[in-house]
């Protein structure tokens, strides 16, 4: 018998490693901007109301979907309706999104994590910052070797309805599947995002540490290791 019922793991840099987010967000505005131009609209007015719109998802403690939070927030700080403004952005994930790709790195230990996260658990869900559709997941998940096929869901702004650190976020997956904190393991590389809204709630933790984010907080208590540690660990349930 699995000693965990459900084992979450964050995307961006812990299965996807990513140069910086800096120039992330960057290479994102820069050909969103284009995206809107290209469909009439003024491109700095639609990405700073899709910024707003991301900033609203972040703080998002509303009860409703980060989806409909994004889109409100959009019409309210730059004019914009949902109708006007998502479909460019579906377009952008589904064709220039992937200049993001060049600014991440390789990760040849992602599909094996995956494969050990459905052996050892009943359910595998990539609990990744759901502030995109399905569509942008989708690429970075490509990316490394991966499809949502491969796991049992994928936190998104369609099905979420709050956003990391809050312990909100964790606690609706494990309603989702039935599991008591306990039963659960998550696996992050964020000391803040991921390992400390988790020890609240009492899920076990594994702190990746190739790409590992601190803010400054300590981490001594959270277990830890490399990619390969992740491994061993997991193998050895």
């Amino acid at each position: 018998m699995n000693k965990y019922k459900l084992i979450m793991s964050d995307l961006d840099n812990t299965l996807l490693p990513i140069v910086t987010q800096e120039k992330f967000v960057e290479i994102w505005f820069r050909d969103i901007a284009a995206k809107f131009r290209a469909y009439g609209l003024e491109p700095l007015r639609a990405a700073e109301g899709v910024n707003q719109g991301v900033r609203a998802m972040l703080v998002n403690e509303s009860g409703r979907k980060n989806i409909d939070v994004f889109y409100e927030a959009i019409e309210k700080n730059c004019g914009y309706s949902r109708e006007q403004i998502e479909p460019p952005t579906l377009d952008y994930y589904a064709t220039t999104f992937e200049n993001v790709c060049d600014i991440t790195r390789p990760n040849p230990f992602a599909p094996q994590i995956a494969s050990l996260m459905r052996r050892k658990a009943t359910y595998a869900v990539v609990a990744t910052m759901p502030v995109f559709t399905i569509e942008a997941v989708e690429q970075r998940l490509k990316w490394v070797g991966l499809q949502p096929e491969h796991f049992d869901d994928v936190t998104t702004a369609r099905n979420s309805t709050f956003c990391k650190p809050n312990p909100r976020y964790f606690q609706e997956i494990l309603d989702r599947f039935g599991v008591k904190p306990e039963e659960a393991l998550m696996i992050g590389n964020d000391v803040r995002e991921d390992m400390r809204p988790c020890r609240e709630l009492g899920v076990d933790t594994f702190l990746v540490t190739n790409y590992l984010i601190t803010h400054d907080l300590p981490y001594d208590e959270f277990r830890r290791g490399r990619y390969e540690d992740l491994i061993a660990f997991l193998e050895a349930l």
